[in-house]
């Protein structure tokens, strides 16, 4: 193949399983985001689905650390974007911990800047995943 073609190469099933966990953690992502809304108008009657979002995004960001982490392994592990959304799912399963944690221990003036910060990262990744050749 040569180096200066930009046609786009077909995508493989591991790429494939990673979009759709980045997919998963944005969708469970913004579940955290309606029922914390719901929170804010104290509606109680929402803190058991927001306590049940917090563990979908701990499995979404996980199977999309393992998806990432299958997809730079697969392509040889060298520096360049499969590196980066390897590293950018780690930092969001990584972060998703302490942030539910601010939410259940903590004050919630740590909690909502880490909710921004790890959806930025999981932004980040979907945006590496799909502009991805």
């Amino acid at each position: 193949m040569d180096p200066n073609d930009t046609a786009a190469r077909p995508v493989s099933g591991t790429e494939w399983v990673l979009r759709v966990a980045v997919l998963a953690s944005l969708a469970a992502l913004l579940w955290e985001f309606v029922t914390a809304g719901q929170l804010v108008t104290y509606n109680l009657d929402a803190l058991p689905l927001h306590y049940a979002g917090a563990f979908a995004v701990h499995v979404a960001t996980g199977v999309q650390l393992l998806a990432a982490g299958a997809v730079w392994f697969s392509h040889g592990r060298g520096p360049g974007t499969d590196r980066t959304i390897a590293l950018t799912s780690l930092v969001a399963f990584v972060l998703a911990f302490p942030q539910a944690a601010m939410g259940t221990y903590g004050p919630l003036q740590a909690h909502v800047p880490l909710a921004l910060l790890l959806v930025a990262v999981v932004v980040w990744s979907a945006v590496l995943i799909w502009r991805r050749r």
